[in-house]
């Protein structure tokens, strides 16, 4: 009950499996029916994907599929910024109404501070806490511009004449948060009238001429900025200067805020899976001014902040799978159309080799084209059509007889080479030199059969023009090829038929009912099967399992001919058999023409067991074999 059980739960276990091995029938050893146009177009379609690999890959490694995104994110509190010589540069001064800049400490002097303001919260209050650090300014030169890409910008400047950050004196700064953060950093430059509260190096100028120096001047301000660019997957950032210009008075108090935006690259340099490199730098977005006209010492101050939306941008390349899946989309595209092309020419391609394999087909002989555009020829005319019908005529009784000749001349070469073979254990030769020498005459005679059957050979054969005219007309063609294969092809299609397979096996049956006793048909099923030794390949196996035809071993076309050759001539020998006479006369001429090489089967047709005779019929050369055995006297 158990063992039951198993089994069935095996079975039904066995269904799930979706890796099962269809069960195939064969042609000729091969799954399928190929054709070489459908090879060639197969090559052509994996040289062209293989291409197309080749180029997405070159391309991914150059960096040329690219897809970007960007967005905008806003933060409440901007992260930290830290800034440098290599990556921000510095530039500014008052210009006179002229446009020049110039730097005069005793008229206006300034100074730069890194501010600072941390909020702590106590007992739910917030407590600002202001602190500044001195930001080392000196008058520029060249030696003070170390962003390399912007040296050609700022050498254009009249860098003695405007201040610069001193970074001699100081490595980095930075930029964080906003106003309303709990962390505030931010660069702050104050422009105050000089007193003596403010001076520096120099004496202040009277007032009055201060005020008149600064009553209408302007504001000059230089700073890098960025922009980006996505397609260059090394250096996205292209550094620009940014020029900032105003106008500015010792009459009126002027605060300019200028915001700097953090830009974030994204890029993914991973092939399968995602790996992110970031980049991130600072530029210029936007600026604001405030006026109040209330006069003081303090004339301007500008603010060097960050702006609370940050800039992002997502660079992405095509993945390795995204590739292939992409090609395989494309690939059914294409391998959709190819099927569409190479199907109704294989269908007639494989329709043709089954036909060939079973049928033989007559040859057209081509027909004198008669010229029907006179219709009262003269009797020059008819003579000169009457002669090239002649010409014609013996034109093809030449080619029929050359065609016979080549056979012959096939068959002649055979038989020489046979003999040749014989005469060979005559030689004194070594015994390795004889085998060397058969084998290169079993080769030289397994060519010319091949050769023999091909001279002789009444396969319908298809030009790459007939496959064409077929396909679009097929139906309504009165070639005499579309008249053969329709002929042909609706003999067979019956017999294709499962249902026509399974009454030819029950037929094997009627015939064991009818040839075997029931005892015998009971024993019939028992018969033993074909034992695999452990050598196949020795002599006893070969002898013994003769009669298992899925046994047999696969011979070449002349050991085929050798034996039958032999059995040909046991045929012969034998008329007795009306079976033996019916097989006899049912064989080609050419064939036996093949089967007559050796010299015994000559003798024995000629001495007069057996008549072979050669009848010919209308236009056509076809040989017959009447084998009738003679009345003994």
């Amino acid at each position: 009950m158990f063992n039951n059980f198993s089994k069935k739960a095996l079975r039904i276990l066995k269904k799930v499996d979706i890796f099962s091995q269809p069960v195939l029938l064969l042609i000729k050893q091969e799954q399928g029916h190929k054709t070489l146009f459908g090879a060639c177009l197969t090559s052509g379609l994996i040289s062209f994907f293989l291409y197309l690999l080749i180029v997405n890959l070159f391309d991914l490694r150059q960096g040329k599929n690219l897809t970007s995104l960007s967005t905008e994110i806003y933060h409440t509190q901007p992260h930290q910024f830290k800034l440098d010589e290599t990556n921000f540069t510095l530039t500014f001064a008052i210009q006179s109404p002229s446009f020049k800049t110039y730097i005069d400490e005793s008229v206006y002097v300034v100074e730069a501070k890194i501010q600072t303001k941390i909020t702590r919260i106590t007992d739910n209050e917030k407590i600002d806490e202001w602190t500044q650090q001195d930001l080392p300014l000196t008058k520029c030169n060249p030696e003070l511009i170390r962003q390399v890409e912007l040296q050609q910008y700022f050498s254009q400047l009249d860098l003695t004449t405007n201040y610069c950050i001193d970074w001699n004196k100081i490595k980095e700064l930075d930029l964080e948060g906003t106003f309303d953060s709990l962390v505030y950093r931010a660069i702050l430059l104050e422009f105050k009238i000089c007193n003596d509260l403010t001076k520096k190096s120099k004496e202040c100028k009277s007032r009055d001429e201060i005020k008149k120096q600064l009553e209408q001047n302007y504001f000059s301000f230089q700073m890098p900025s960025y922009v980006v660019d996505v397609k260059n997957d090394k250096h996205p950032f292209l550094s620009k200067g940014e020029d900032i210009f105003t106008t500015i008075s010792s009459k009126i108090f002027k605060e300019i805020s200028i915001y700097m935006q953090p830009i974030t690259v994204f890029t993914d340099i991973g092939i399968i899976n995602e790996d992110y490199e970031v980049q991130n730098t600072l530029r210029y977005k936007r600026h604001t001014e405030m006026i109040d006209l209330n006069e003081s010492d303090l004339i301007m101050n500008v603010v060097i902040r960050l702006d609370q939306i940050e800039q992002q941008y997502y660079r992405n390349y095509t993945k390795i799978q995204i590739i292939i899946s992409k090609m395989g989309g494309l690939w059914q595209v294409f391998f959709t159309l190819a099927f569409l092309i190479q199907k109704p020419i294989n269908m007639l391609s494989y329709y043709v080799k089954i036909l060939n394999s079973l049928f033989e087909f007559e040859q057209e002989q081509k027909k004198p084209i008669k010229n029907q555009k006179q219709e009262n020829p003269n009797p020059e005319t008819l003579q000169q059509e009457f002669s090239s019908r002649q010409q014609l005529q013996s034109t093809k009784e030449i080619l029929f007889i050359q065609n016979k000749k080549k056979s012959l001349q096939r068959l002649q070469s055979i038989k020489r080479k046979k003999k040749q073979i014989e005469a060979i254990e005559s030689l004194a030769l070594d015994p390795q030199s004889k085998e060397e020498t058969k084998k290169q005459l079993t080769k030289a005679i397994s060519f010319s059969i091949k050769q023999y059957f091909l001279s002789i050979s009444k396969k319908l054969k298809m030009r790459w023009t007939d496959y064409l005219y077929f396909i679009n007309c097929f139906v309504n063609s009165k070639n005499y090829k579309s008249l053969q294969i329709q002929y042909s092809f609706k003999k067979i299609i019956k017999q294709m038929d499962v249902l026509y397979i399974l009454k030819k096996l029950q037929e094997i049956d009627k015939l064991k009912m009818i040839l075997l006793t029931e005892s015998q048909i009971k024993i019939f099923d028992y018969l033993q099967k074909p034992t695999i030794p452990l050598d196949p390949d020795s002599a006893q196996f070969s002898v013994t399992q003769n009669y298992y035809s899925i046994l047999k071993p696969r011979k070449n076309d002349y050991q085929k001919a050798v034996d039958a050759e032999i059995a040909f001539k046991d045929l012969v020998e034998n008329l007795d058999n009306p079976i033996n006479m019916k097989l006899i006369n049912s064989i080609d001429q050419t064939i036996v023409d093949l089967l007559k090489m050796r010299k015994d089967s000559l003798d024995v047709i000629s001495e007069g067991d057996v008549c072979i005779s050669g009848q010919r019929y209308d236009r056509n050369a076809v040989l017959s074999i009447d084998i009738n055995q003679r009345n003994s006297s």
